[in-house]
């Protein structure tokens, strides 16, 4: 009889262990089939809302605007169900979709799209993309789900800048948007949400259950900084990354046997050296002009990015009002002397040119940890030295760059939306000042004239003809030596699907886009 209990109560023992186990094993296969996307992204995020910046990948996951681009950049309806504009173009009223929640549980409101841009208008926000929006006179809730934004005068660009996201006004109303912990607590609206903000600043997402649009088919997505581009592709190698930005020197070590491929992504994305106009050195136009004719431009592209890019003439060159320009500055060394002559600089006994007793020496930076523009800055620097002009190369800490401090900086700019996007806001003298990009400090009242024109007229062919008009200007009184456009190389995992090849903005900005559509086998 004890044999018999002893015998059953270790059969009893044995069934929970196995139970337990096979329950362990059950979660364990639950957990391994998750669909997880590890982005290995070149620095760290340091902090998630769209008021303050719209340049991260992160921000579109967590937060939706009111529209969003399309797979040709055209501008869609998303949280705005729809909108009216009126005969004068001056008011925009639209109806926002009514099943739209922040992961809290609350309605997305037009409360909160008033909030919104009113704090990004707000000047103690401090926000760089106040200049984007400054065409608003007011946004107004008239209804539960009813927005009216009214405009000092018409702006056809709107539509495309309301693709910035939507912040909650319930959870911050009485907060300092600089300051609050909302912005390592992120409570968005989008397809994911915030499960993890590790201390090493790796950021894991879910899928957002609730939210309104497409459900996305990856259950995660990781943001990890991997600041190297050779360690991020090494990890692409190992698998412990699934997508991430590779330099053009790193094509030849792909193989057809590594667990990635390399998509190639055209881009409006392009590098230039910008001219600190607040120093003697470039104020005369001439110079800048010399610079730019002494470049050559499609041994930087052969070069540097190993044939995958085009030569830049001009910061619209991909838009729709982009207008030819290479005739304005092919490489002409002579004719680059010539003008530097004009402009009254001599050779000196050493080479350098020299005027009223200064040498034409100056630093070019540009981020160490970008080493396509740390060699743009190389090669350019042996480019002027032909010229008499010594061009310093100096590599510095990406977070130690003083971009409106610099002699000169290598600069990475442009956009796949409307032309006035990365356009206004860098060469307009209004952008001037803290917390705002036109860094170089550049000046020109008939380049004012023409931008906001251009950001105003109502007919295209008048926006295409102030662009026009624009671009020769520019050419004419230079703040750049625009050098390249990139392509965008993306290495994904192959088991990785979804990604969508439509034209990218500045730093490859927008991969993610359709991320509900992305898969993981």
């Amino acid at each position: 009889m004890y044999k018999k209990l002893i015998l059953a109560i270790v059969s009893i023992f044995s069934l929970i262990v196995l139970t337990s186990c096979s329950g362990g094993n059950s979660e364990q296969a639950q957990s391994s089939k998750k669909k997880k996307l590890v982005y290995g992204t070149d620095s760290e995020i340091e902090k998630v809302n769209p008021v303050l910046d719209e340049s991260q990948e992160i921000d579109a996951l967590l937060f939706r605007g009111l529209t969003k681009p399309d797979e040709n950049n055209n501008v869609k309806p998303d949280l705005a169900e729809s909108w009216e504009i009126s005969q004068d173009n001056l008011i925009y009223t639209f109806k926002l979709r009514e099943d739209a929640k922040w992961q809290d549980g609350n309605q997305v409101t037009a409360e909160d799209v008033a909030f919104t841009f009113n704090k990004i208008k707000d000047p103690s926000t401090n926000t760089p993309i106040s200049g984007e929006f400054n065409e608003i006179k007011s946004v107004e809730a008239i209804g539960e789900f009813e927005v009216k934004m009214t405009l000092h005068r018409p702006f056809p660009p709107l539509l495309d800048k309301l693709k910035i996201g939507i912040v909650p006004a319930h959870l911050l109303r009485d907060e300092n948007l600089n300051e609050t912990d909302f912005n390592q607590h992120p409570i968005g609206n989008g397809p994911f949400k915030l499960k993890e903000w590790k201390n090493d600043h790796t950021i894991v997402l879910e899928r957002n259950d609730g939210y309104y649009g497409q459900a996305p088919k990856l259950d995660e997505v990781v943001f990890k900084a991997v600041p190297d581009a050779n360690t991020r592709a090494l990890q692409l190698k190992t698998g412990e990354i699934d997508l991430a930005l590779l330099e053009p020197n790193q094509l030849a070590g792909v193989k057809e046997t590594d667990p990635y491929a390399v998509h190639e992504v055209s881009t409006a994305d392009y590098r230039a050296v910008m001219y600190n106009m607040r120093l003697p050195l470039f104020q005369d136009k001439r110079v800048r002009q010399a610079m730019n004719l002494a470049v050559n431009r499609e041994d930087l592209v052969k070069g540097v990015l190993a044939g995958k890019g085009d030569p830049a003439w001009g910061p619209l060159q991909k838009s729709w009002a982009g207008v030819p320009q290479k005739e304005w500055y092919s490489y002409n060394i002579e004719k680059a002397k010539q003008l530097l002559a004009e402009a009254g600089w001599v050779k000196g006994s050493d080479g350098v040119l020299i005027k009223d007793g200064k040498r034409f020496e100056f630093e070019l930076v540009s981020p160490i940890q970008d080493k396509i523009r740390v060699a743009l800055a190389n090669v350019v620097s042996e480019q002027l030295k032909p010229l008499g002009i010594m061009a310093v190369p100096k590599p510095v800490d990406r977070n130690a760059v003083k971009y409106d401090g610099e002699e000169a900086l290598i600069i990475g700019w442009g956009s796949e939306f409307d032309p006035d996007d990365h356009t206004f806001r860098l060469f307009h003298s209004s952008e001037i000042g803290d917390g705002q990009y036109n860094f170089g400090a550049y000046q020109n009242e008939k380049v004012d004239e023409l931008l906001m024109n251009a950001r105003t007229a109502t007919n295209i062919d008048e926006r295409e003809s102030y662009y026009k008009s624009f671009q020769e200007e520019l050419a004419i009184d230079p703040p750049y030596n625009f050098l390249v456009y990139l392509e965008a190389l993306y290495g994904v995992n192959k088991d990785v699907t979804g990604i969508s090849t439509r034209t990218l903005g500045h730093h490859g900005f927008g991969v993610l886009w359709n991320i509900e559509e992305w898969d993981k086998k």
